[in-house]
């Protein structure tokens, strides 16, 4: 009996020991998955600043590539058109 006790006892804190090592896992795996978001959102932000100023060249009138180009008309549409909603909502709350 006292041999079947100490090997449960082993089992137990053997089984103890993995479980706690997963933890950590997970904690660390975690952290990785936090820095990693982190380092996307930074990506986004500074893609969104390069986007920023092409657009700025291409209206500045300077030379941009042919796709940077494209991009920028259907940027000035997108804003016309919001120029557009935008005056007719003031004519809709005018009346």
């Amino acid at each position: 009996m006292q041999d079947f006790l100490s090997k449960a006892g082993k089992v137990a804190k053997n089984t103890a020991g993995k479980a706690a090592d997963k933890a950590g896992d997970l904690v660390e795996v975690g952290k990785m998955k936090a820095k990693i978001s982190s380092a996307k959102s930074e990506i986004a932000s500074l893609e969104k600043k390069m986007g920023h100023y092409y657009f700025e060249q291409y209206m500045d009138g300077m030379a941009v590539d042919a796709i940077i180009g494209e991009l920028c008309e259907e940027i000035k549409r997108q804003m016309d058109e919001i120029r557009v909603l935008e005056m007719k909502i003031q004519d809709v709350k005018a009346d």
